[in-house]
């Protein structure tokens, strides 16, 4: 009888070190998931912001520097119909 209740004793301390580690591998692989998860969003948000960026390159430069100029043009339009 007291082999037997060794045996259970042993059998009982296996299972829960059993539950506890199943418990770790199981909060190991939750954590894991969404790692991944967050991830694969700061790709998607990465893809997103090279595209944008790829979209301003191929506007024309000329463009923006025309809008400036007008933009000067008429702050010394201003100035000057001041001064006179």
């Amino acid at each position: 009888m007291l082999e037997n209740e060794m045996l259970n004793h042993r059998l009982d301390k296996v299972e829960s070190d059993i539950q506890i580690l199943y418990k770790k591998v199981n909060d190991v692989t939750l954590t894991q998931v969404q790692s991944v998860t967050k991830l694969d969003s700061m790709l998607v948000t990465l893809g997103e912001l090279k595209e944008s960026i790829e979209a301003l390159k191929k506007r024309p430069s000329w463009l923006w520097d025309k809008v400036i100029i007008a933009l000067i043009s008429a702050l010394c339009g201003v100035v000057v119909s001041h001064i006179f």
